[in-house]
């Protein structure tokens, strides 16, 4: 397996422009008389193609090609390269085939792949001197262009309060609350490390909770007092950014999904880790916790759900169906069905037994992927959030269309359903939040709006001899 994982992530780094077909297995290369140059041909196609993932800041797979020394060294597991020996070198491996999973690019083509195994077949020898010995940087020029408009992060995530009063707004480092009845009353709770991908208040009404992280370093959950507006806690634990969150019914306990694949449960109080949920194949984007705390239910980009016992902390079974990423799950108001949003711009809806969950019904009304489903508090409904750039509302006993949204400027990230079931709100990729009615689909309010544009300065204009009094005598005082 650990080889495997290897394999893959090394594939999407070790690509370039396809002339043709890659090999099943690359023939053994003969040394020429002039043999192959690390310095000049080996390098030169570990940089183009493979130091951007694979250098000494950011070694994928334990791996760094941007110097000899590190090239050589391979991996934590051993070598990726034995001189002498392409048919035994990991790296010729993978960029052989058979069939590499690669990025629009293509995998190397044949020459390439053939030019690496000769050179490894002569002995992997270094002709570059101090310049291969050092480690190579990239240096990328970003050009420098004007805003017309000032930048707005996108809207990851949106909560209402258990009275309505409040949407609890996830952007970049900060959470917003926003009085949904007075728009401009807001409180700025800051101090997050990264995108708040997910914002939840308790369920006793008493707490919020705030998830993201730096990617490919820590999660990291913000807990804070809304009495008093001050950070109780922040938790940290897992290796990669948390996608999501979810409060055990009597607020005493989170679970929270992670990139890094796996789902934690924690105590609020105290911030312990209490359990780890490990069974996905890889990063797991949903939780939720059933109404009665008896199971989490988590989805992944493996395609599957999977439902727990919450206090076991042990995997019931799997599901499957899914044909794509399953970036968001919600357990109906009664916790007996769960509903799924994928990647494969499908709805679905499970019966759940503790011994299985069964198909009810598939709803495909999204052109483009669905990232989300939000029951409302009363249960009576369930909303989604697509990149079509719309969103939709439907009635939770029957899956039947109660208001569609149309289509907005940007692609919805995040909806959620006032506790009184007449408004949706809905945030979009360009930063701004809307409220709807969900009684006629039209818009009520804009909580966040796109700012104006930035008047540009105008260069001084040439003046002819005598203007300047002129100018000056016509100016306002």
């Amino acid at each position: 397996m650990a080889r495997s994982i290897f394999y893959c992530i090394l594939l999407v780094a070790l690509a370039a422009p396809a002339t043709s077909a890659a090999p099943k297995s690359p023939p053994p290369a003969k040394a020429s008389g002039s043999g192959v140059s690390f310095a000049k041909q080996i390098q030169p196609l570990l940089r183009a193609n493979c130091v951007g993932c694979h250098n000494a800041h950011q070694g994928q797979a334990g791996l760094a090609l941007d110097s000899f020394p590190r090239a050589m060294k391979g991996t934590g597991k051993g070598p990726v390269i034995v001189p002498g020996k392409s048919e035994q070198s990991e790296l010729v491996a993978v960029i052989s085939g058979p069939k590499p999973k690669m990025p629009p690019g293509g995998p190397l083509s044949k020459s390439d792949v053939a030019l690496i195994a000769s050179w490894i077949n002569q002995g992997a020898k270094n002709d570059g001197g101090a310049a291969a010995e050092a480690t190579e940087r990239l240096v990328v020029e970003v050009p420098k262009v004007s805003l017309k408009v000032p930048v707005l992060p996108q809207v990851a995530s949106l909560a209402f309060s258990k009275d309505g009063k409040t949407l609890a707004v996830g952007l970049y480092r900060e959470v917003r609350l926003i009085d949904v009845a007075a728009p401009h009353q807001v409180k700025v709770l800051r101090g997050c490390a990264d995108v708040v991908h997910d914002v939840a208040f308790s369920p006793d009404g008493k707490l919020l909770a705030a998830a993201g992280g730096p990617p490919a370093q820590f999660g990291e959950i913000k807990i804070w007092d809304l009495a008093t507006g001050e950070c109780r806690r922040t938790i940290q634990g897992h290796s990669d950014f948390i996608y999501s969150i979810a409060w055990s019914p009597d607020s005493k306990k989170l679970a929270s999904a992670s990139y890094d694949k796996l789902v934690k449960i924690w105590e609020v109080d105290t911030g312990k880790d209490l359990k780890t949920l490990k069974d996905h194949a890889d990063a797991v984007y949903a939780v939720a916790w059933s109404p009665k705390g008896n199971w989490i239910a988590t989805g992944s980009a493996d395609r599957s759900i999977k439902i727990w016992d919450a206090e076991a902390g042990k995997r019931l079974y799997t599901i499957s169906g899914h044909g794509d990423i399953v970036y968001s799950v919600a357990f109906n108001h009664e916790g007996t069905q769960l509903t799924s949003a994928s990647a494969d711009k499908t709805i679905r809806t499970w019966n759940l037994t503790p011994e299985k969950g069964d198909p009810v019904r598939n709803i495909t009304s999204h052109s483009d992927i669905v990232t989300l489903v939000a029951y409302s508090p009363s249960g009576k409904l369930f909303a989604s959030a697509s990149q079509d750039k719309s969103a939709r509302v439907f009635n939770a006993a029957n899956g039947a269309t109660v208001r569609n949204i149309e289509e907005q400027p940007e692609a919805i990230f995040a909806v959620a359903i006032s506790p009184d079931d007449s408004t949706l709100a809905a945030g979009s990729y360009d930063g701004t939040v809307n409220l709807f009615k969900i009684a006629d689909g039209k818009l009520a309010d804009t909580l966040i709006d796109l700012p104006k544009p930035v008047e540009a300065k105008k260069p001084p204009s040439e003046k002819k001899p005598g203007a300047e009094t002129a100018t000056h005598a016509a100016a306002p005082h």
